[in-house]
């Protein structure tokens, strides 16, 4: 019985699948198409799959590069951080030792500028006192050279004194502590031009003397010994000499206009226009001119 349900079994499909093949032919040729498309379909995926993944590698290394590039900027700015840091740091200092030196530096301005004011006024009272050891001083122009015979300057002297006082007032009270020529060299630009002669140095004993000699001098106006023009002038140091001799044009334009002037020392120049005081030699040549 059981080989009879078998033989039954396998004999009675046949004509059945044969039959749906035969009858249905476009579905067959469908079907193949369909396997055809879905191989090619598969195909492609697998195309654009492995593209992703050649795509996506490509993508790691980069952003593992990038990443190690983040990492070196990192190290770069803290780097940079540290160095801020300590530039600050040497930046802050150097603005407290600025701030220290400009408070020494004025500190040392005003120092400076009260020592100047000290040297100033030393200079002055230098200034005045060797001023005032020349007082009994007179200088002595236009004497030739060789009047004096030898070296007896004090007799030429007063030779000179008795032709310039009267004879009332004489000159035997007048006491001469010293009397010489001046030393001088000759300047390079005069070396081959004659060179008036020195001028002779005078100290008296008394100033009341030598007050008595520039006044008379000064009261005589040109005065001539031997047919030398000789002129008397007070001795002063060289700055105030320098101070005075800025007044020697305007002294020569008052001598011409007639006007009468004098000299306070140290250089202080009067004129006799309303017994004003100019202090400025220019804006006398401007006013006399």
């Amino acid at each position: 019985m059981n080989r009879g349900k078998n033989s039954r079994i396998k004999s009675t499909p046949g004509p059945k699948i044969d039959q749906m093949i035969r009858s249905n032919p476009r579905a067959n040729e469908a079907n193949a198409n369909t396997s055809m498309e879905t191989l090619a379909d598969a195909g492609t995926d697998s195309m654009i799959l492995n593209e992703i993944r050649v795509m996506n590698r490509d993508l790691q290394d980069k952003i593992q590069q990038v990443g190690a590039d983040v990492i070196t900027i990192r190290d770069c700015l803290d780097s940079l951080k540290s160095d801020l840091a300590g530039l600050s740091g040497r930046m802050g200092e150097a603005e407290n030792r600025v701030s220290q030196l400009e408070d020494e530096n004025a500190v040392l301005t005003a120092s400076t500028a009260e020592l100047k004011s000290k040297v100033a006024q030393l200079e002055d009272r230098i200034q005045y006192q060797e001023n005032y050891s020349k007082r009994n001083n007179l200088r002595i122009k236009g004497v030739p050279e060789l009047s004096e015979k030898g070296d007896n300057v004090p007799e030429c002297v007063m030779d000179i004194l008795r032709a310039l006082l009267p004879q009332d007032q004489g000159t035997d009270q007048i006491v001469i502590e010293r009397a010489h020529r001046v030393p001088a060299t000759l300047k390079e630009n005069r070396r081959n031009t004659p060179a008036g002669p020195r001028h002779i140095l005078v100290r008296f004993l008394r100033f009341t003397d030598k007050e008595k000699i520039r006044l008379r001098a000064r009261e005589v106006g040109t005065f001539h010994w031997r047919g030398n023009k000789i002129e008397f002038f007070p001795d002063f140091t060289r700055e105030v000499q320098e101070k005075r001799n800025k007044f020697f044009e305007v002294r020569r334009m008052c001598r011409a206009k007639g006007l009468k002037y004098t000299t306070q020392y140290p250089a202080v120049f009067w004129v006799s226009l309303g017994k004003e005081l100019f202090l400025d030699f220019q804006y006398h040549k401007q006013l006399i001119a």
